[in-house]
This record gives C-alpha cells, structure tokens and sequence, in this order.
C-alpha cells in the first residue's frame, strides 16, 4: 500500500474483514505510555478474531509496541501547523475557540482525505472512530461509499443540558454535539461514569442503536501480587503509609486536592508519602503546589510508567485517592478495587454506583472535600477498616467486571453482526 498524506504504512495479511479506524487520542499503542491502554486490548481483539486495520492518526504515532504496530496500515497526519492550531485551543482562553475551529475543519478535510484514499483502493467494511473529532469524516465516507459506521467514544465532557443555557451550552460543546447528533450505526459509549447514556438520550439519539458499556478489566495482573511490605521495599518507600494517586496528570482528575489535603495530614501522621503515578500537562504545577505548601519531601512524582508496573504500586498503596471533576469511575479506580485497596473517592457522577460509602470504600460528598484530611487520618489509624472496605472492594470487582475478552468478544459479535446486515442489504440476498 502506498504512502497517504505523509504517512508511514507497515503491512499485513488481510484477514476475512476490514475495518478504517481513525482516531486522534495521542494514547497507547501509538504514544508512550499516555492513558489507558483501550486502544491496545481493542486491537489486539479484532485482529485476533481476524480483521485487517487501515488506520488514519491525526497525530505522528511514536509506537509503544511494535510487534502490535506492525501487524496494521498506519497513515497520519499533522505536522507544526497542526500541533500549533491544537495547543492554542487548549492553552488561549479568548480566541482559542477560534483556533480549535480552524483545527477541526483542517483534519476533517484530511481525514475524509486519507479515508476515501484507503477506502478507493481497498475493501473495507467497517469505519470506526474514536472520539469526537473524527465523526463528521466518517459520517460523510460511510454515506458516500455505503460502509457501516461504529463511534465509539471514552465516555463524554458534556453535561446535561438547562434550557435556561441552552445556547452557551450548543456553543462550548459545539464539536462534541455535531458527532453525537451524526447518525452513527452502533454508538459505543463508555460507562466510565459521566453518564453518557443520558447525555445522548437527551439530545434525542435512537437509544436502540447505543451500547453502554463498562470498559473490560485485566485480572491477570491482579491475581498474583506482591505483599504490600514487599512492594513498598521494591519502591523504596520503606515504612511509610503510602497514599497513592494514579492517572494522567489532567486537571480536571484534581491531583491538586490530594496535596491540599497532606500538609494537614502529616501533623498527625509524619511518615506518610503521597506517591503520584503519572504525567502530563500538569505536572510543573502541582510540583510547584507542593513546594508552595511546604510537604515536597512527602510527595514523589513517578511520572508515566508502563502499565505491568501499575500492581506494584498499587500492593504498596496503603489509601487510594481519586478525587476527579465530573466522574471517578475510571480504569484506575476498577484496578484499585481489584487490588483490594481502601478507596477514598468523591460521589459525583455514577461513582456510587461502585463506592458505597462504608461498605466497599469511603464516598465524600463534594461540598465535604475540606473533610478529606480527618478522612485519610482516620483511615491511617485504623488497620482493620481499611482491610474490610478493602476486601469488598475486591469483592465488588469479582462479582461485577468483566475482562477485556468478555467485553471486547460481545462488541465484536455485535460490529459482526452490524458488518453482514450492510453486506445482505447490499447484495440483495436474506430479506424479504
């Protein structure tokens, strides 16, 4: 296959069916060790099943892992004046409006580009996108070829609309409301907790076509993990009580309360660590939090770590911390149930859905987060409760999860049955 639009393609056997995925999340397998590994267990599970990827990054993909990689047709776009465009939506609050408009109709036009290139010179039977930005592309490729279309999308930023707002609420969520009101053929929202089935419901999308589901887990790693004694000497924490963050260092996942809440903790509790796991754009500034608040020496940055590593911090964690806007039902919080881990966690969102509050986890309310260091204390004096809501976490987790083949075997079967439907109408055999 030729190279499209500045890109790099490795090559494959084709398998029984082709799919052109397109997606612009910068995360694993195609960048270092950003976000969840979603992506990696949703390839993996295609290709295992026997399909064939074309994939259109808006994004230059600096494989995490090759063997993976190198099993898929890989195109990208961007360059400088994309990455510019990009960063100035995000950094410039006045006009960065402006910016993320004009960076949105450029890599539509690019991956509809990329796409019908693919698409004219190759069987394909299904487009996939992830996220937001891609969906009008694909919208206009699957209408204009006749292919099926699945979006799928990591839960949702948009809140429920009051009508008192309405048009503010169509401007800021603008992008996010042209994909979800596109008519896709199957919507995969994630049940990550922000409730994206009401969102979509309320804006008045065929329900019969949307699937939400919870993201598969890996109980491989979790079955068999170090003693917390064990891991704190691999992680050279020693003794300490270790209160553990983990999750990209975004600031709508609220670090920073973590370390609002430490300095008060450490006048009652001297040998604690608070041991942040994770990178990103807010890592300058909660490092500067913690020097402003005089408890630096008491906090590491680990900065991003591959993912197989993630039990071992967590068997060291003696308190799990996720203090998240908008949601905390996230892969980091799954895996710290499945640790077995006292969570301490705030009730927006689903989250009470999965923390109840004294039995499998301590659940704050958001107007009680100035109660979160007598929390955290409390817990630290307190071995045997911390065990108990610890225990039923993990039995939470075994009765309710399911693994990423589960999860990923019931989407297949579903896109499968999607991918022969469009092929019967086509060809004219199988119905009335």
């Amino acid at each position: 296959m030729e190279d499209i639009v500045n890109g790099k393609v490795y090559q494959l056997a084709h398998g029984s069916k082709a799919v052109l995925m397109m997606l612009t999340h910068i995360i694993q397998p195609f960048a270092p060790v950003y976000g969840t590994s979603v992506v990696t267990y949703t390839l993996r599970a295609y290709l295992k099943a026997g399909w064939t990827f074309y994939i259109v990054a808006g994004f230059k993909p600096k494989p995490v892992d090759n063997e993976l990689v190198k099993q898929l047709h890989i195109s990208w776009f961007g360059g400088s004046l994309l990455d510019t465009l990009r960063i100035l939506g995000e950094r410039v609050r006045k006009i960065g409006f402006f910016f993320r408009a004009v960076w949105w109709v450029i890599a539509q036009a690019l991956f509809f580009i990329n796409g019908f290139c693919i698409i004219s010179q190759r069987k394909v039977d299904l487009i996939y996108t992830w996220g937001e930005f891609a969906s009008p592309a694909a919208w206009a490729l699957s209408k204009l070829f006749g292919i099926p279309w699945v979006a799928r999308y990591l839960g949702t930023y948009v809140p429920i609309c009051d009508q008192k707002k309405k048009v503010l609420w169509r401007i800021r969520f603008w992008q996010e409301i042209l994909a979800y009101k596109l008519p896709a053929d199957l919507i995969i929202m994630t049940n990550d907790g922000t409730q994206g089935d009401r969102v979509l419901q309320h804006m008045g999308v065929k329900m019969e076509k949307v699937r939400f589901w919870l993201n598969g887990v890996n109980w491989e790693s979790f079955h068999f993990m170090p003693q917390s004694q064990e891991a704190k000497a691999l992680l050279n924490l020693g003794d300490k009580y270790v209160l553990l963050c983990l999750s990209r260092l975004h600031r709508w996942k609220r670090v920073d309360r973590a370390l609002q809440a430490l300095p008060s903790v450490l006048k009652s509790f001297s040998n604690v660590v608070l041991v942040i796991v994770g990178d990103g754009p807010e890592r300058k500034r909660l490092e500067q939090l913690a020097l402003e608040l005089g408890c630096r020496e008491h906090v590491r940055f680990e900065g991003a770590i591959p993912h197989s590593e993630v039990p071992k911090y967590l068997a060291a964690a003696d308190i799990f911390l996720s203090l998240y806007d908008l949601s905390n039902v996230v892969n980091p919080l799954f895996e710290a149930m499945m640790a077995g881990k006292c969570i301490v966690t705030l009730n927006n969102g689903d989250t009470r859905r999965f923390i109840r509050n004294g039995e499998n986890g301590v659940l704050l309310e958001c107007e009680d987060l100035h109660k979160l260091p007598e929390v955290i204390k409390e817990l630290l004096a307190n071995e045997e409760l911390r065990n108990r809501l610890g225990t039923n976490a993990r039995r939470f987790a075994e009765e309710n999860f399911w693994s990423w083949e589960e999860r990923l075997d019931v989407e297949i079967a579903e896109v499968s049955r999607l991918v022969e439907q469009q092929e019967k109408r086509r060809y004219g055999y199988g119905t009335e």
